[in-house]
């Protein structure tokens, strides 16, 4: 056996010298050859502790033989197993210290499987040292494998856990908290109510008892020790046996934990969740029964995937072995439990089989195959659609057999749905509808049922089309049969239930008859394209006649718009001859009727003539009724795009013929203009019509307005719009139009339109034009006069200018003085010049400053006009009185004595305002 395969061993205790030390002490004292330096100091030393009881030790006992062994176990980081035991040795080498010897088993991963499985390999060795000479070396043998007793039998387990103390109840609570803490952060505490020399045996034998009740993965995991002084936690110890006594409350530290107290009664964190747990359950039941439990552990592990994946379940390990306990016992024979829920052990099942592991997961396998077979077998029971779903997807990986099987179960189940349900079919529509996820599977189940009972299929098929319920949905349904079941749509009870309901949808949808219809015929005429079915094409065809068909037979014209009419294309654009020869003559009536409609509603430039063509086929009756919609159609949409149309609406076929003016009109232009005014109110559209058919021909005849329109746009303005050329947009738009009869027609209105006096003068121009050349010297004789009259009166008259002057004040103490003054002659000349002590001091009115000099000043205005004349100078006296402690510039206001000075002064020294007033001969006034 390779050296990765063998078991180490190593040697641990206080001697004179050991591997890693010369001097005495405690130290690893031998080991064997495979055992790594590193591994030993950092995995193996921490674990070489002992302590004795406290209870021996306070009473001074050297008896080696009753202090309690420490069997210790635990997984390392590399994955190895530690098996080992430490004992009390009462004198070392020295022979008066009393000292500890621990032997340790390295048991390489490869092989740690073997003790997980076999708890005996564990509780049972024989080869454990409890001392060793190191005279002998510092080296020990590699082992193939561990001595144990293998013949021998624990103790009966009803025996342990009565003189424990331990119940049902204590007992779950204990191996509850195993399993927690294998994969949590609590540690377990366990102090037995035994003889201190006797607790480490007896907690060998309990710990035995619950190692064969723990799954395989947490036994992968688990460490224990079966003696501590006190509560003290290890990394990889997850159960500690400690002292009696040692677990002293309240201690912050060990509340966290789980505290099993024996001698005190005092249990600590082991409360069970408030849920069932078969797994604790059975395991209780079995604790006599080592096979029954292997096999337990056996389905658990290979339901989990084995080593590899159970670290990651055992995350979740009560849950998880709840739930594979309960599968467990089904496949023992206890039946009742799928019984009363099948649904959730199929779903179970699958939790743990899967694509990726059914090849390794047989048991898992026979048990889901025998529990469908079973459901198959009983002729009574009905599974519910939920059941079928787990089947699906035990399906989707499930060998061909099984498959075979399954396909044959969903037949049997929905058959058996459709004849025991009240009622009938609709009791077998939720497990078809399970099924419609998967094509194959549906297909092949609908083949198998369609060989065994027909009826249930074509049943399945009506109930599914008469369901949908809009056209959309019935659009969706014929999609799904298309993608699904294909196979069926060629069947003749597949085609009929499809008519049927094409003629229910279009009759349904009163609204939207035509757009249902169109929806309809669009699909199945781009069917065979779209979804590459070619074998359709006929069947489409059909399907397509019928629609035209049922579309015109119920089509009420009176309530068609214009989406409706727009959306019948499929049929009026170019009709298909199946649907012509399927018509009788009412129908062909219909028809044309609406292609004549159609054809002015989708009218193009340059496809007048087929319309006209369209309606000129037409009876007196339907062409009336035909414009009747036209007009219906496009009332609430006129638009420069539609004027040519709504000229159809009132067309008259084969009048107008012979070319004679004054003969029938072919359109009813009054009615036209009318129609337009009135639908298209506070809009210009009905000008934009007008200036539209200028430049059409219908409305022309030869190079001239068509009479019969020319007369009908006089009596529209003069009934309907008599001020309508006032607005200058309609000016411009209609007299503004490149046909010149038709502007000079529409100059003539907007002159009948014009008032009394401009019609009176555009009726008599000649008469007003001789008149006006006769009048214009006089006018310009006027006009001069007018013009020149004033500057000749003037020139004549030569009037003197008057002159006004504000007050100025007779003594200032201010330097300076503001004189105000205007000057007018009435009017002849505007602006007078105005002087002031001689010189210009501006034109009509004036504001001057003027300095004063200390003393008596003497201010002189007059005034000029532009003939010559002068106004006679008014003089202004005023005296700068400056007191004496001030200078000039500092001299306050003078304050007028009883009103003096605050009156205007005159060239006579009265008071109030001055006037030089000139007389029409020159000479001047005094005031």
């Amino acid at each position: 056996m390779s050296r990765e395969r063998t078991i180490q061993q190593q040697y641990f205790t206080r001697d004179r010298e050991g591997i890693f030390r010369t001097n005495e002490g405690f130290d690893t004292v031998a080991k064997s050859p495979g055992l790594d330096n590193g591994f030993i100091k950092s995995a193996l030393h921490p674990y070489c502790v002992y302590k004795g009881p406290q209870e021996l030790l306070g009473s001074d006992e050297a008896d080696a033989s009753r202090y309690p062994d420490a069997l210790g176990l635990f997984h390392a980081d590399n994955g190895d197993l530690v098996i080992g035991r430490s004992v009390y040795v009462s004198t070392d080498f020295t022979g008066h210290r009393s000292a500890f010897f621990t032997h340790q088993y390295v048991v390489p991963k490869q092989r740690k499987e073997e003790f997980v499985r076999d708890p005996r390999r564990i509780f049972a060795i024989r080869g454990f040292q409890s001392s060793y000479d190191i005279r002998s070396g510092k080296s020990i043998p590699e082992l193939q494998d561990i001595d144990y007793d293998a013949g021998s039998f624990p103790e009966n387990p009803d025996g342990v856990l009565a003189r424990l103390g331990i119940d049902r109840k204590l007992f779950q609570q204990l191996l509850y908290a195993m399993m927690a803490s294998a994969t949590g952060k609590k540690k377990v505490y366990i102090a037995l109510d035994t003889h201190v020399s006797a607790s480490s045996e007896e907690a060998k034998r309990l710990m035995e008892i619950v190692y064969s009740c723990l799954p395989y993965a947490i036994r992968r995991l688990l460490g224990f020790v079966t003696y501590q002084q006190e509560p003290e936690g290890k990394q990889h110890y997850h159960v500690m046996f400690v002292e009696k006594g040692s677990i002293r409350l309240p201690d912050r530290q060990l509340e966290k934990d789980v505290l099993f107290d024996f001698p005190n009664r005092r249990f600590t964190g082991t409360d069970l969740p408030d849920t069932h747990h078969p797994y604790l359950d059975y395991v209780w039941d079995r604790r006599h029964e080592p096979e029954s439990l292997r096999q337990l552990h056996d389905f658990c592990d290979e339901a989990l995937g084995g080593e590899g994946t159970a670290a990651a379940f055992a995350a979740i390990a009560v849950p998880t072995y709840d739930e594979l306990c309960t599968l467990f016992e089904i496949k023992q024979g206890r039946e009742a439990l799928y019984e009363n829920n099948r649904t959730g052990v199929m779903n179970s099942i699958l939790n743990y089989l899967t694509a990726e592991t059914a090849a390794h997961k047989q048991q898992l396998n026979d048990l889901f195959r025998r529990l469908f077979s079973k459901e198959a077998r009983d002729g009574h029971q009905v599974p519910s659609a939920d059941y079928i779903e787990p089947l699906l997807r035990f399906y989707s990986f499930a060998d061909e057999s099984s498959q075979a099987t399954l396909i044959s179960c969903f037949a049997l189940f929905i058959q058996r749905a459709a004849s025991t349900s009240e009622n009938g079919i609709a009791g077998a529509v939720p497990l078809f509808d399970r099924l419609l996820g998967d094509d194959a599977v549906l297909r092949s189940v609908l083949r198998q049922l369609y060989g065994q009972h027909p009826r249930t299929v074509e049943q399945y098929v009506a109930y599914r089309i008469e369901a949908a319920g809009s056209v959309q949905s019935f659009v969706d349904e014929m999609s799904f049969w298309l993608q699904s079941a294909d196979e069926w749509v060629t069947q003749r009870f597949f085609a009929n239930e499809v008519l049927g309901k094409i003629k229910k949808l279009i009759n349904a949808e009163k609204a939207k008859r035509s757009g249902a219809a169109r929806t309809l015929y669009t699909y199945f005429d781009h069917l065979p394209e779209r979804k590459n079915k070619q074998h359709l094409k006929t069947l489409c065809e059909q399907f397509k006649l019928e629609i035209s068909l049922e579309t015109l037979e119920g089509i009420a014209l009176p309530n068609l718009g214009y989406d409706d009419i727009i959306q019948l294309d499929f049929m009026l654009d170019r009709p298909s001859p199946e649907l012509v020869q399927s018509l009788g003559s009412g129908g062909r009536l219909t028809l044309d009727l609406l292609m004549a409609v159609y054809r002015v509603l989708t009218l193009d430039r340059g496809r007048e003539s087929n319309a006209a063509k369209s309606l000129e086929k037409l009876g007196p009756l339907d062409l009336e009724h035909a414009q009747e919609m036209i007009c219906r159609a496009l009332a609430d949409r006129i638009g420069p795009a539609d004027f040519s149309k709504i000229t159809y609406a009132f067309y008259h076929p084969g009048a107008g013929m012979d070319n004679n003016a004054w003969d029938a009109a072919e359109y009813n232009f009054d009615r036209l203009l009318e129609y337009i005014s009135e639908h298209t109110r506070n809009t210009s559209l009905i000008y934009e019509f007008m200036a539209w058919s200028a430049a059409d021909e219908r409305f022309s005849s030869g190079s001239g307005v068509n009479a019969h329109y020319r007369s009908a746009l006089i009596r529209y303005f003069d009934r309907h719009d008599s001020r309508a050329f006032k607005n200058k947009e309609v000016r411009d738009l209609l007299l503004g139009v490149p046909n010149r009869a038709f502007a000079a027609l529409f100059r003539e209105i907007k002159l009948r339109q014009s008032p009394a006096l401009v019609k009176f003068m555009a009726t008599r121009k000649k008469r007003l034009f001789r008149i006006g050349i006769l009048a214009l010297p006089l006018a310009l004789v006027i006009v001069l006069l007018s013009v020149y009259w004033t500057p000749i009166t003037g020139f004549i008259l030569k009037p003197t200018p008057t002159l006004t002057v504000d007050a100025l004040p007779e003594k200032t103490a201010e330097p300076e003085v503001t004189v105000t003054a205007s000057a007018s002659d009435g009017g002849y000349d505007p602006e007078p010049k105005i002087y002031v002590n001689g010189e210009l001091a501006g034109y009509g009115s004036i504001s001057k400053s003027v300095s004063l000099k200390e003393g008596e000043n003497t201010i002189e205005i007059k005034s000029e006009n532009k003939y010559g004349k002068v106004s006679e100078p008014l003089v202004k006296k005023v005296l700068l009185d400056i007191p004496a402690d001030e200078p000039p510039d500092k001299a306050t206001d003078s304050t007028p004595e009883d009103g003096k000075g605050a009156s205007a002064g005159s060239s006579t020294g009265g008071s109030g305002t001055d006037e030089a007033r000139s007389a029409k001969d020159g000479r001047g006034t005094k005031p």
